[in-house]
């Protein structure tokens, strides 16, 4: 499986403060001590649940070092002796991943994610690539950093997976379906596209983020007038989304243009090119 590496962001490697996968702590032997000899006795399935109950409760009483260690080491050996599976235990690689995600080491997380191959796991590892980009790198190469090994593993399930999630931000679906219903435009004529922009407006608005800043409401009142013919309110509102509405019902624009500052604005033809189409768009 290769693993791809698009930018100086995605070459971080996980802080060895955070992970400590070959020492085995003084608290780990317990543990292991239960585990392992199970393994060697040829019952790697209760070595399996001793595993995540360990785990589990190290992980709950925050002794996150000590259930890497006791993962890892019940991993490797569970391993050499697994059959059913030429990756090792699907399970024990999301439980691994996850706890590494949390403890920062995505780095390290990555490959579990993607051994795994469980859906859990594509969507946990959308999620880690897009808290990735932050750092810096182009957001699109995170995207192909997880569809193209799942694919390359014969995942389909799991490539398409990662992909819904990857896109499914709420900033990128505004995005893509404000694209859609501005090109469905046509002035104050076409009043379902025109209740679609409002609700959509409103819908993520509600959500706060980016979408609610001042910044970006009057950008998007700007596109209401421009597109569909919607008059901005008289008066910053409290609430945006109703303000919109009473001017949508109450009155469209008479005149073809509007002064909003030193801007002259002016009501849109509608869009006569192709349509544009995103793949895998949720439904609103």
């Amino acid at each position: 499986m290769v693993r791809f590496r698009f930018s100086k962001g995605l070459n971080r490697e996980p802080d060895p403060k955070n992970v400590k996968l070959h020492i085995q702590s003084g608290s780990s032997s317990r543990a292991l001590n239960a585990i392992l000899p199970l393994v060697a006795s040829g019952q790697p399935y209760k070595a399996h649940q001793k595993t995540r109950t360990f785990t589990s409760r190290y992980s709950k009483s925050g002794q996150y070092d000590t259930a890497i260690d006791v993962l890892f080491q019940s991993a490797r050996e569970l391993l050499k002796v697994s059959q059913h599976c030429p990756t090792g235990d699907q399970d024990l690689h999301h439980y691994i991943g996850e706890l590494l995600y949390k403890d920062g080491a995505f780095d390290a997380a990555e490959p579990h994610f993607l051994v795994s191959g469980k859906r859990d796991s594509a969507r946990s590892l959308a999620n880690m690539m897009i808290e990735w980009s932050a750092a810096g790198g182009a957001l699109g190469n995170f995207a192909l950093q997880g569809t193209l090994p799942y694919l390359q593993n014969g995942n389909i399930v799991g490539a398409r997976t990662f992909i819904s999630q990857f896109i499914a931000q709420p900033v990128l679906n505004f995005c893509q379906l404000a694209v859609l219903t501005c090109q469905r435009a046509n002035g104050e004529k076409n009043k379902v596209i025109r209740e679609s922009w409002v609700r959509l407006c409103g819908t993520y608005q509600s959500k706060g983020g980016v979408l609610a800043t001042r910044e970006v409401r009057t950008t998007l009142q700007e596109i209401a007038m421009l597109y569909f013919a919607i008059p901005p309110p008289r008066t910053q509102p409290d609430n945006p989304l109703g303000a919109m509405i009473s001017s949508m019902l109450g009155d469209s624009l008479t005149h073809p243009s509007l002064t909003i500052g030193s801007r002259i604005l002016q009501v849109l033809e509608p869009w006569t090119g192709p349509t544009v189409r995103f793949p895998l768009l949720p439904e609103l």
